[in-house]
């Protein structure tokens, strides 16, 4: 059961309004590879708005999501009012805005999901550009935990070049930094060796400077982070999206 920061919307007129939520709906699917469950709901009163492209409120509900760079969602909940689109482009699986529009996000992510993404090749080719004195690297069973003192640890095995592989990790807490980076605080690494040690921290700055939201978002977009909680298995992220376009993948 989901439950969250969407209100119940009474629809005013099931039938036309369904009919527009099933043609959001199958845009917005659009932009994931999987999607267990994807459920958008507008609401216009007069029901007349609607055929002028004027929605009073929209919500989305999406569970267990997959995104074609591999990355993983438990849940997606957005809600945001006044939303004015192009009507017409509806029925050819399009969305056109017609005005920027503002919208409040609920996002959580399951240590499995960060576990996955950590070990699809989009996050794994990111991990091997840490900067380790030229060297090429390679990152393999990448194992990411939630741990009770509300930090994140993270393990790895790593081949530097041609040789010995290393054992690299850390423990962090999870800041937000105006808004739109998030940040791995006061980092306890971890290591077999020292050269391990070094490159656990060299991981950790690495980390620091992708995880900014406007390098992350999709086009025509731009993410806002309020905070972010860690609770046992699970990250909850609270937010909200700008969007100036609807988002292409």
């Amino acid at each position: 059961m989901v439950t969250g920061l969407l209100p119940e919307l009474s629809l005013p007129h099931p039938m036309l309004t369904d009919w527009v939520s099933r043609g959001v709906s199958a845009a917005i699917r659009a932009l994931f590879k999987q999607a267990e469950r994807l459920e958008a709901r507008v609401r216009a009163e007069p029901i007349a708005k609607l055929l002028q492209g004027r929605i009073d409120s929209f919500e989305l509900v999406g569970q267990n999501l997959q995104m074609y760079n591999g990355l993983r969602l438990s849940l997606l909940e957005l809600f945001c009012n006044a939303v004015a689109i192009d009507f017409s482009q509806i029925w050819q699986g399009r969305i056109k805005l017609r005005q920027p529009v503002q919208a409040r996000m609920r996002v959580v992510l399951s240590e499995a999901d960060l576990a996955r993404s950590f070990n699809t090749p989009f996050v794994l080719n990111k991990l091997a550009q840490v900067d380790q004195g030229g060297k090429p690297l390679s990152f393999h069973q990448v194992e990411v935990h939630l741990t009770p003192e509300q930090r994140l640890r993270l393990q790895a095995e790593v081949q530097p070049g041609g040789e010995k592989p290393l054992q690299v990790g850390f423990s962090a807490r999870i800041e937000v930094l105006e808004r739109r980076r998030i940040c791995l605080a006061d980092p306890l690494f971890e290591g077999d060796t020292e050269e391990g040690r070094a490159l656990s921290r060299a991981l950790v700055d690495h980390l620091n400077a992708l995880l900014d939201l406007d390098r992350l978002a999709l086009q025509g977009s731009k993410l806002r982070l309020d905070r972010v909680c860690l609770q046992p298995h699970q990250m909850i992220l609270y937010g909200s999206a700008a969007l100036v376009r609807f988002p292409t993948r």
